[in-house]
């Protein structure tokens, strides 16, 4: 028997297959360059720009945070009556956009960080 699908359900799960592969692109993008920096370099460039790392505890709590409701969401939609309305608004949907959107966010903004620094490292070794 196959589940009935509607546009949101889809559009969900579309959703969650592209950002699970944007992450692992992004994940594997990151590993790579890293390697190839010198830590100690990595390490004095992050501490001079304390943006990065103030936006990415905050887009790692909000995902925390999705995580969690999304967890809760899930328990109290089999153990109490209101699972109709967590069911029929969605929220646990809505959840994991967040957190997805949230970790896509974070891993971004290390993303952007890392190539900024690998091309700076390059320059001045020119």
């Amino acid at each position: 028997m196959v589940p009935e699908l509607n546009f949101f359900v889809a559009f969900v799960e579309l959703f969650n297959i592209n950002a699970s592969l944007m992450i692992l692109i992004l994940c594997a993008h990151v590993i790579l360059r890293t390697n190839k920096l010198d830590r100690g370099f990595l390490k004095a460039r992050l501490f001079l720009n304390t943006n990065v790392l103030q936006q990415m505890w905050i887009s790692m709590s909000i995902a925390g945070a999705a995580f969690a409701i999304n967890s809760l969401l899930k328990l109290v939609g089999v153990h109490l009556t209101i699972k109709d309305l967590i069911y029929n608004y969605y929220l646990v949907e809505f959840s994991q956009m967040i957190f997805l959107v949230s970790f896509i966010y974070a891993v971004f903004i290390w993303y952007q960080f890392i190539n900024k620094t690998n091309n700076k490292k390059l320059s001045i070794a020119e």
